[in-house]
């Protein structure tokens, strides 16, 4: 069924925080979508907020006028620090110089491939400024992968870090035929106060066709470029998927990218210019730039951005930067929680903490209250093509509904559609989950036909998850339609991957799995069958996706099969793939030997088991199966009843049953 094959009404039957908290539903209204602005379910009425702010111009500068002596920007490692004053400054003279000497206007695409730095917020905002698109780009995809992203969207500007110029995008810059021009970043590693460039002549070009950044934000002034842009204009393009093939950009407008920040300010309780973020997530994924970067934009207060996130320097910059507040991955939180030297540090101004990405446990959620004692403890998520927030469970449900999504945010409709487009209305009938309100964007870029499969006229936009709405109205996330696997908050799609494996070539048959994980949500796993008399080890096949995928599509555990299962059809039965750790394998200990030899040796002593709560590792479990301890006699059984997935599996709705 098309996304356009409306049938029925709808209403969206997941109960809101706008219904929650009165307080809430007195501050949105319902507007409806204009027409002729390119926006795929034009027309339709949805939930907003109703006193928002209308551009992210509008609100930076709000802050510049407000602020200008309050700290905006921290960066890590780097050391920089900018006042508001600062960053408008800069983005002025950016602004204006992109526009008068390299032509960009209104609708250009500006692709970012750098880590948190100066150059990348005031590129961010410079080119917002022009009421152009911002692309943050993912570092981790191969040069290929980056091109190919740059090349959808026809991006007009590159700015982009010295090492992933080096390491990746020169090799690819011939075949970026849209790109003009290409602006290289300063030494991540340089040690800054101030990130205001002392630059009066014209830089030498920093490599063989790019110019330096710092050139462009040359000291000087230049009068403010002020385009004429409101709330549903274009503001960035992100990609939902897609490493060499044909990626899907998805087009957030300003009225989305604020309506998820407005959520965000909602679900902590209260942020305000007093609260300091502590970004850790890296800019180029919608969690930093919608949940973290741009609450703090519109608060206006201070935002501590991370190049890459490490445990420790986490903790220390919530020490020394007095963070209270900030949006993760939950793996993220529980390496900080479980570092040796947590302990050590004062991280107690932390107190309105915010993750997605899976399922918490009880065991997790209890952690977080005994590390940071928070006042909000919200988790939350969406898809990319309803920005980041679209669901949140209530810090008061946090273990009351542990393994739900909690609601919908108060400027969002969630409804439950069976297979031929109609809403399900009764409780806890599984169908799939749509997205329909603020956040919800205005297509894929250039894609119609993939648009019409999955944004829906009336305003809702397909997720492509199975889930269930309960009595009480709460949301839970079942499982995917689509093949894809979470591992650790990021999307990896499985075809993607198994037309990797292909190329190698002793590879006659993949399947890629995911294989439930305490700490990653799932882990990927390829299944192989090797053309005859061909032969190649999980090292062997761990190499040869390196060269071709970013390190999280790269499969940790690698199984050989004489054979796959599949239908009558002949397409690969995936379920029982997930728990096949090779031929005829009988005792547990020879499955937990075969699952152990699947995976890198540095993963051995992981804890990847629970056995009654308690972590064990795969060393730890196989030496309690040789020795026959009371340990061992525990985990054959629980072997000899779920299988090994029995140890690895969280407790998650959609990994029950």
């Amino acid at each position: 069924m098309g996304a356009w094959e409306i049938k029925g009404p709808t209403r969206g039957t997941c109960r809101s925080w706008r219904e929650a908290y009165p307080q809430l539903g007195a501050q949105v209204e319902r507007i409806v979508a204009p027409i002729g602005r390119g926006i795929a379910w034009e027309g339709s009425t949805i939930w907003a907020y109703r006193d928002r702010p209308g551009t992210i111009p509008e609100v930076f500068a709000r802050n510049v006028s407000r602020y200008p002596d309050r700290e905006a920007y921290v960066f890590h490692p780097g050391g920089q620090r900018l006042t508001w004053r600062d960053v408008g400054e800069q983005v002025d003279r950016v602004a204006a110089r992109l526009r008068r000497d390299y032509g960009v206007r209104k609708r250009d695409r500006l692709c970012l491939l750098t880590l948190g730095c100066p150059e990348y917020i005031v590129s961010y905002l410079a080119i917002a400024r022009l009421g152009g698109i911002a692309v943050p780009v993912n570092l981790g995809l191969p040069a290929e992968g980056l091109a190919a992203q740059i090349n959808k969207v026809g991006a007009r500007v590159v700015v982009v870090s010295p090492e992933i110029w080096a390491s990746k995008l020169a090799s690819v810059r011939g075949i970026l035929s849209s790109v003009q021009t290409v602006f290289l970043t300063a030494d991540p590693g340089a040690s800054h106060t101030s990130a205001t460039p002392h630059v009066s002549e014209p830089a030498k070009p920093a490599a063989t066709d790019t110019i330096a950044f710092a050139h462009l934000n040359r000291a000087g002034s230049e009068p403010a470029v002020n385009e004429e842009i409101d709330e549903w204009d274009l503001c960035a393009i992100s990609f939902t998927s897609g490493t060499t093939g044909v990626p899907k950009g998805t087009m957030a407008m300003h009225i989305n990218a604020l309506g998820c920040a407005t959520n965000i300010m909602h679900a902590a309780r209260g942020l305000d210019v007093d609260d300091i973020n502590l970004c850790m997530p890296p800019l180029y994924h919608n969690t930093a730039v919608y949940t973290d970067f741009m609450p703090a934009l519109l608060t206006g207060g201070k935002c501590v951005i991370m190049s890459a996130f490490a445990p420790l320097d986490a903790i220390q910059l919530i020490e020394r930067e007095k963070a209270t507040w900030g949006v993760a991955a939950p793996i993220m939180l529980w390496m900080m929680m479980n570092h040796p030297d947590f302990s050590k540090h004062d991280c107690s101004s932390f107190k309105k903490i915010l993750f997605g990405g899976h399922a918490a446990s009880e065991t997790y959620i209890r952690q977080l209250h005994e590390c940071f004692a928070p006042i909000a403890m919200v988790n939350g998520g969406s898809v990319s093509e309803s920005t980041a927030l679209g669901f949140a469970l209530p810090t008061e449900d946090a273990l009351r509904k542990i393994t739900s999504c909690g609601l919908a945010t108060p400027n969002t409709d969630i409804a439950i559609f069976d297979d031929d487009g109609y809403e399900v209305t009764e409780p806890n009938v599984i169908g799939e989950v749509a997205y329909r309100g603020q956040q919800t964007n205005a297509g894929y870029w250039e894609e119609p036909g993939k648009t019409a499969e999955v944004f829906r006229r009336d305003g809702f936009v397909l997720s492509g998850d199975w889930a269930r709405i309960d009595e009480e109205g709460y949301l839970w996330l079942l499982d995917r339609k689509k093949d894809m696997v979470v591992r650790g908050g990021q999307n990896v799609y499985c075809i993607e991957v198994e037309n990797k494996l292909y190329l190698h070539p002793a590879v006659l048959r993949a399947a890629v799995v995911g294989v439930p994980d305490h700490v990653f949500s799932e882990r990927l796993k390829a299944v192989l069958v090797l053309k005859p008399g061909h032969r190649a080890t999980p090292q062997d096949i761990r190499t040869h996706c390196a060269a071709h995928l970013a390190a999280y599509e790269n499969p940790e555990y690698v199984v050989f099969a004489q054979s796959l299962p599949t239908n009558a059809a002949g397409k690969t039965l995936k379920p029982p793939l997930v728990d096949f750790w090779g031929d005829g394998l009988g005792t547990a200990a020879e499955r937990m030997q075969a699952f152990c030899a699947s995976m890198p040796a540095a993963l051995m002593s992981v804890p990847h088991f629970k056995v009654d709560s308690a972590g064990v590792s795969p060393n730890e479990a196989l030496r309690a199966l040789e020795q026959g301890t009371a340990l061992g006699v525990r985990i054959a059984a629980l072997v000899d009843a779920g299988g090994v997935v029995a140890l690895t599996k969280p407790d998650e709705a959609r990994f029950r049953g």
